[in-house]
Order: structure tokens, then sequence, then C-alpha cells
């Protein structure tokens, strides 16, 4: 492996490690009953967050699992 794969390998193995480590602190956006929010301004006291981008369209879609939990199956095969 050379060097410069190397370090690119490893420049991604932190930013996975940041990301898991802070994911309690990351940005997700307050839907209510609505499937997507955009904000045109910054949110005032508790609601602002400094990762929060204005003008961006947030999708509930995006931050919800698809399949809960208790919904998934195993795909077992049996061998007969």
């Amino acid at each position: 492996m050379t060097d410069q794969r190397a370090i690119q390998l490893q420049q991604l193995a932190n930013i996975v490690i940041d990301a898991y480590l802070n994911r309690g602190r990351q940005f997700k956006p307050e839907f209510g009953e609505y499937i997507g929010v955009m904000h045109v301004s910054r949110p005032k006291g508790d609601q602002d967050h400094p990762d929060l981008r204005t003008s961006v369209w947030y999708e509930r879609s995006d931050y919800e699992p698809t399949v809960k939990p208790s919904e998934q199956k195993t795909n077992r095969t049996s061998k007969k």
C-alpha cells in the first residue's frame, strides 16, 4: 500500500470514529407532523445548533430508519 493511500485511509478512519463518538451532539431537525423542514433564518435560543444550515431542505426520511427494528426479518436459508 502506498503512503498516500495509507494516509487517506487513516484520515477516513478518523472521520468515521469522530462522527461515531460525537453522534449524540449531531444536528437532527425537529419535524413534528411534517415530512420536511427548512429554516430561512437561525432559530433563537435552544432551537439553534451550530450545524444547522439555513435554506437547506431537511427531509424526515433522511433521519429516520426505513425499517423499524421490530419489522426487520432475518434472511436465513436452510440447507436440506
